[in-house]
C-alpha cells in the first residue's frame, strides 16, 4: 500500500521506541500529493468520487490493472492541490484522507505492519493527539487507523478482482486521447455491449458490472478537468506582478509576455489583450483534446440514439403513434449524486439492451431477469445493484411508455457516509453526552451537505413557515423556526414529490457525519471561528447563509452552529446500549426530541460535536432548523 509519491521516510511503529508520538492533524499539508497525477481507489469510493474525477484502469509494471482516480491531465499534475496546500475537490481519496499512515510489508509473506511517514509534521511530540503513550500502550486514534487500513485492504483486493474480471474479457484500451499520461485504460464501450448475456449474472453478482457502469459515466469528468487545468494555466500565465510595486498599470501582463522588450506606449496596450505565446500554445493544445473528447462523447450520444430509435421500431403497430420510448439516458447524463448512481446503472442496461438484435435482447433480458433472482436469493448486499434501483428499472414497462416525472430538489445535495465505528459522546462534557458509546454504523446512508434553507422549503411546501422569523435573511438561509411534527410534514411532502425516502439523522449517525473520522471538539476542528456561526459578538445574533464557513473534511457544512438540528431520536438522559447499532432510538418517553450541533445564539462551548439538546415536538424558536438524512437499500 505505499505510494512512493507520498511517503517519504516510512517506519514502522513501535511501542518502544515511539513512546509518547502524537499527531496534529491541523499540520497535514496535502502538497505532499502535489505530482500524484492518479491514486488508486476502492470500489467503496466509486460513489462520492465521480462527482469530480474521471475514474480510468492503470496497468502497473506487472501488467496488472487497478482502478484510480485521475486527477490531472499531465504527468507529475494534480489539478486539485492549491499552492497553500488545500484540496479543492468534494472528495478526497481515502489514501490522501489517511497519510501519514499506511500499512507496510508484504502481506503474502508476512502480516503488515503500521507504519507512518516520518517527514509528515503532523507527526511530533508536543500537540495533536495520543498514538502511543508514555508506557508503550495503543491509543485510541491509531487503533481506529489500523481498523481502517485492515479494512481498506481489504476493499482494495476485492476491488482488484472485480478489475480483474473485466480485464480478463479484454474490454480495456488505451485512453490517451484526452491527457498526456501513460498507461491509462478505459473500456471500450462497443466491446462491452459485446458482453455474453450469460456472463452478467458473474459481473453482477461480484460488483464488476456495477464497477464498470460508473467508470464509464465517469469519463465525463474529463471535459472538468481540461477546463480546470486551462483555468489555472491562464491564472498562473498572466497573473500581474503585485510584488512591484512601481509597477504601471497594466504592465505586468506586459512584462510577462514581452520579456522585458522595449515597445511604444500605444503598441504595448494593443497587445495587452493577447495571450502569451506559451499561453496560447497550451490553450490551442487544450481545445484540441477538448474537441477530440467532444466527438467521442457526441458519437455516443448518436450511437444511443440509434439504438432507441432501432428498439422503438420493434414495437407492436397497435401502440399510439404519440408515445415514443422512455429517454432512459436521461438518468445516466444526469448525472446526479451518488444516491442515484446505481439508479442510473440501470438506466444503462435497459438502454443497452435496446441497441441489440431482437434475439439478442430476449437473451439478455432473460439474463437480466436471473441475475435479479439470484441476488434476491442470496440476499447479497454489497455490490449488487440495489432494491429501490430495481424497482425504478421495473416502472419503465416494456413498452417503453414514459413513467411520471418526479422532482427530487435535494439529489444533488446528498454525500453518501460509508459504514464505519467511532465514539459517541464526552467523558468531560455534560452528564447527558455519558456514557461513551462505542457505536457501529453498519449501514450506509446519506446525509445533505447544508441545513435546509429556506428556499428549499418554499420549493417543496410552497410558502415560507408562516413563523419564520429571519426572513430577510434571504433563500439561502437556514429555514428555523419550525417544530419536530413541522420537519415531519416537510419530509412527507418531499418523499411524496420525489419518490424517495428521506427522513432526518438518527442521532448516532448525526454525530458520526459530523466527527468525519476525527475526535475534535468541533465538527471539523477546534476552532469553532473557522467552522460554525454561533453567539460571537464580532459575527452578529443571527442565522447566516449556509456553506460560508469551512466544512468537516467530508464536505458537511454548519455541523456546528447556525441552528440546531433536529434528529430523529426521542430525547433521553443517558444513552442507551440500543444505539450502538447507529439507528434512531425512538423508544420509552417521546414527548421530547434531541437537537445537535448549537446555533448562532449559543456560547461556544454549545456547538460542540457531542453537546445534546431536548426540545418538545412542537416547539418552534427561531435557531430550530433541520438537516435531511436518506437511508440506502
Amino acid at each position: 500500500m505505499i505510494n512512493s509519491d507520498f511517503y517519504k521516510k516510512v517506519v514502522e511503529l513501535n511501542p518502544d521506541t515511539h513512546r509518547n508520538i502524537r499527531f496534529d492533524a491541523t499540520r497535514v499539508n496535502y502538497g505532499f500529493s502535489g505530482e500524484c497525477t492518479a491514486v488508486a481507489i476502492a470500489i467503496t469510493e466509486l460513489a462520492p468520487a465521480i462527482q469530480d474525477y474521471p475514474v480510468v484502469f492503470i496497468r502497473g509494471q506487472d501488467q496488472q490493472f487497478s482502478l484510480a482516480l485521475l486527477l490531472g491531465v499531465r504527468e507529475g499534475e494534480n489539478l486539485f492541490v492549491s499552492a497553500a496546500g488545500l484540496w479543492d475537490g468534494a472528495y478526497i481519496p481515502a489514501y490522501l484522507q489517511h497519510y501519514p499512515f499506511v500499512l507496510a510489508g508484504d502481506s503474502q509473506v508476512e502480516p503488515l505492519i503500521v507504519s507512518l511517514d516520518e517527514s509528515c509534521a503532523a507527526i511530533n511530540a508536543d500537540s495533536g493527539e495520543l498514538l502511543i503513550d508514555d508506557q508503550g500502550i495503543v491509543q485510541q486514534r491509531l487503533y481506529e487507523e489500523l481498523q481502517f487500513m485492515q479494512a481498506f485492504q481489504k476493499e482494495i483486493a476485492r476491488t482488484e478482482l472485480m478489475v480483474r474480471q473485466l480485464a480478463e474479457l479484454d474490454l480495456f484500451v488505451p485512453f490517451n486521447e484526452a491527457v498526456s499520461v501513460g498507461d491509462l485504460y478505459a473500456i471500450d464501450a462497443a466491446r462491452f455491449k459485446l458482453i455474453e448475456a450469460a456472463i452478467l449474472p458473474d459481473l453482477f453478482n461480484s460488483g464488476a458490472l456495477r464497477l464498470a457502469f460508473l467508470h464509464l459515466d465517469s469519463l465525463d469528468n474529463i471535459r472538468k478537468l481540461l477546463n480546470k487545468a486551462m483555468l489555472l494555466a491562464a491564472e498562473k500565465h498572466i497573473k500581474p506582478n503585485v510584488g512591484n510595486k512601481t509597477q504601471g498599470q497594466g504592465e505586468g501582463i506586459l512584462r510577462i509576455a514581452d520579456q522585458g522588450i522595449q515597445k511604444p506606449i500605444l503598441k504595448s496596450r494593443r497587445t495587452e489583450a493577447v495571450p502569451p505565446p506559451s499561453l496560447a500554445i497550451e490553450q490551442q493544445k487544450i481545445q484540441s483534446k477538448q474537441d477530440i473528447l467532444k466527438k467521442l462523447i457526441d458519437e455516443k450520444k448518436r450511437v444511443e440514439q440509434e439504438h432507441k430509435e432501432r428498439y422503438a421500431q420493434g414495437k407492436n403497430e397497435d401502440k399510439p403513434d404519440s408515445v415514443e420510448p422512455t429517454t432512459v439516458t436521461a438518468h445516466i447524463e444526469s448525472k446526479k449524486r451518488a444516491q442515484a448512481m446505481l439508479v442510473s446503472a440501470w438506466g444503462r442496461a435497459k438502454q443497452w439492451m435496446h441497441g441489440l438484435t431482437v434475439r439478442r435482447a430476449g437473451l439478455f433480458a432473460i439474463a437480466l431477469t436471473g441475475v435479479v433472482i439470484i441476488w434476491i436469493a442470496t440476499g447479497s448486499d454489497g455490490d449488487a445493484l440495489t432494491v429501490a434501483a430495481t424497482a425504478h428499472t421495473q416502472s419503465v414497462d416494456d413498452a417503453g411508455m414514459p413513467v411520471a416525472t418526479q422532482t427530487d430538489i435535494f439529489a444533488e445535495s446528498m454525500l453518501r457516509i460509508a459504514p464505519g465505528n467511532f465514539e459517541m459522546g464526552s467523558s468531560d462534557g455534560d452528564a447527558d453526552e455519558k456514557p461513551v458509546l462505542k457505536v457501529n454504523i453498519s449501514h450506509e446512508f446519506e446525509i445533505a451537505r447544508t441545513e435546509v434553507t429556506q428556499g428549499q422549503w418554499e420549493a417543496v411546501m410552497g410558502s415560507l413557515p408562516e413563523k419564520l422569523f429571519f426572513k430577510k435573511c434571504g433563500s439561502n438561509c437556514p429555514v428555523e423556526n419550525v417544530s419536530w411534527n413541522d420537519v415531519q410534514d416537510f419530509i412527507a411532502k418531499l418523499n411524496a414529490q420525489s419518490g424517495k425516502q428521506y427522513r432526518l439523522p438518527s442521532e448516532a449517525e448525526w454525530e458520526y457525519a459530523c466527527r468525519a473520522g476525527a475526535t475534535q471538539r468541533y465538527c471539523g476542528g477546534d476552532n469553532p471561528d473557522d467552522l460554525a456561526w454561533y453567539g460571537n459578538e464580532k459575527i452578529g445574533k443571527s442565522p447566516h447563509p449556509v456553506a460560508t464557513r469551512k466544512p468537516n473534511v467530508w464536505g458537511l457544512y454548519d455541523m456546528s452552529g447556525n441552528v440546531w438540528e433536529w434528529v430523529e431520536d426521542c430525547y433521553h438522559d443517558r444513552y442507551s446500549e440500543a444505539q450502538r447499532n447507529g439507528r434512531s432510538h425512538t423508544s420509552g418517553q417521546c414527548e421530547a426530541r434531541v437537537l445537535r450541533g448549537g446555533s448562532w445564539s449559543n456560547a461556544a462551548d454549545t456547538p460542540r460535536s457531542a453537546n445534546r439538546y431536548k426540545r418538545i415536538v412542537n416547539d418552534r424558536f427561531n435557531n430550530n432548523g433541520f438537516r435531511l438524512a436518506r437511508g440506502l437499500p
